[in-house]
């Protein structure tokens, strides 16, 4: 190989980097195969688990909210160094309900995700392979992520066919 190198001059070297550089592109393209998007949201509200994970999900949600508004509150007043000493209790009392009941709802979401995940990914990866994609992404995150900045929907978009998959 290095002789081959030693007889070719520069313009000649370069059109054989080019063509291999060229060909293994080509190669990695062909073994590259088909991407496709699904929208996880939708296929977890389509299992029979779901509605149970969705109802823990937004309980969860909505205590938490409404615990770290009220957290906010106390931090801003004791920040401002105009808290007195109830409303400092107050803070400590109110951050470790936030740890505990964070703690508490995370293990209720494992608890009741796990089916859940069971059956989606199950259906991801069946319908996956059913239409030959290699690589399937969360939708959203893809997209809030920027890790997808287009795609064709009609090309890509395997919801539907999980959730079918999901609800045999």
């Amino acid at each position: 190989m290095k002789r081959l190198f030693k007889q070719l001059n520069a313009a000649q070297t370069t059109l054989l980097a080019a063509a291999l550089i060229t060909g293994l592109a080509g190669a990695a393209t062909i073994k590259a195969g088909k991407i496709g998007l699904v929208d996880v949201q939708k296929v977890i509200e389509s299992t029979k688990s779901g509605p149970a994970f969705a109802a823990i999900d937004n309980k969860a949600n909505a205590d938490l909210d409404a615990q770290f508004k009220n957290l906010q509150a106390l931090q801003t007043k004791a920040n401002s160094g105009k808290a007195s000493a109830a409303e400092l209790e107050a803070l400590k009392k109110a951050q470790a309900t936030y740890q505990a009941s964070s703690k508490s709802y995370n293990a209720q979401r494992e608890k009741a995700f796990a089916p859940v995940a069971a059956s989606v990914n199950g259906a991801v990866a069946a319908t996956a392979k059913a239409q030959g994609y290699t690589v399937v992404l969360d939708m959203r995150k893809a997209a809030s992520g920027g890790v997808v900045i287009y795609a064709n929907a009609q090309a890509t978009d395997l919801t539907a066919a999980v959730q079918k998959t999901v609800k045999k």
